[in-house]
């Protein structure tokens, strides 16, 4: 307060008129300026009884307090901005068919309801470098919330299941995902390199089941759509056979038993005030998927 005293008063040139520009009597701009001048042992106004100006010193210190005072006022601006106003651009990555089938819809209308905000959409099952690439906010699977440099929030889980076309079904019956190994599968793979298929154990180890491997596919939808078409059993996320399902062209294979669990994380750059725009769209998406 007592900085913010000493620039009117400097600016005006005078008690009385920085008195009545702060609303405060000017006995106790007095007692600021006495304050300061105290407290940093020089003399801020050299004062008669006819004028006052600024002592050397005193001009010094007015340059400086200006651009603290300014520097407060943008940072309050900011911080004010960054607290309840949801605008400016935010820029999101996420894998591709997630992303195009479960959050983009939320993220029309996280756009609509939001008519300051832009949204730059990056849809990429690879792992951009989020801090270089400058994104606000991303959705990946199986994140570690210990990566230094982040800050992560559990989304959903959604169980990989093991399916097939109904006529598969009933030409290779199967009664345990052990035999698994003995029928065609059909594989997601960007390199060309077939992993295991993965089935927790009670005792909370992993079992790991390479099927016959019939087709290599870099994508997981037309994985689904060759399980469809009778070719092979598929291990895919719930999220996207379930309809398939539903309508009755794949059916799950044991599906009593236990399945891996897909987790989905919101990350973002560790900051210790996240601004409104990404409060808001991590909200509708906490409460929409």
């Amino acid at each position: 307060m007592s900085m913010r005293v000493f620039v009117t008063a400097a600016e005006l040139g005078s008690f009385n008129a920085a008195a009545k520009t702060l609303g405060i009597s000017a006995p106790m701009v007095g007692k600021h300026i006495n304050t300061l001048e105290d407290h940093l042992g020089i003399t801020l106004f050299h004062r008669t009884t006819r004028r006052m100006s600024l002592s050397d010193l005193g001009r010094i210190y007015y340059d400086r307090c200006v651009c603290i005072l300014n520097d407060i006022e943008t940072t309050n601006a900011l911080v004010k901005e960054l607290s309840h106003d949801v605008s400016g651009t935010l820029r999101m990555t996420m894998p591709v068919l997630f992303g195009k089938r479960l959050i983009a819809p939320i993220l029309f209308s996280a756009s609509k309801k939001y008519e300051n905000l832009k949204l730059e959409l990056y849809f990429d099952d690879n792992t951009p470098d989020i801090l270089t690439e400058r994104f606000d906010l991303a959705i990946r699977s199986g994140f570690s919330s210990i990566k230094q440099g982040f800050a992560s929030q559990h989304l959903i889980n959604y169980p990989m299941v093991v399916c097939c076309s109904p006529t598969f079904a009933e030409q290779h019956i199967m009664k345990d995902f052990s035999q698994l190994k003995d029928h065609a599968g059909l594989f997601y793979s960007r390199s060309g390199q077939v992993r295991p298929w993965r089935f927790p154990k009670a005792d909370g180890n992993i079992t790991e089941i390479v099927p016959r491997c019939r087709l290599v596919l870099n994508d997981i939808e037309a994985i689904a759509d060759a399980a469809v078409a009778g070719l092979g059993t598929a291990w895919l996320p719930s999220w996207l056979v379930q309809e398939r399902i539903d309508a009755g062209k794949l059916v799950r294979i044991c599906p009593e038993q236990e399945t891996l669990q897909l987790n989905y994380h919101l990350i973002w750059p560790k900051t210790q005030l996240l601004p409104a725009k990404t409060n808001a769209v991590m909200e509708m998406i906490r409460s929409s998927i």
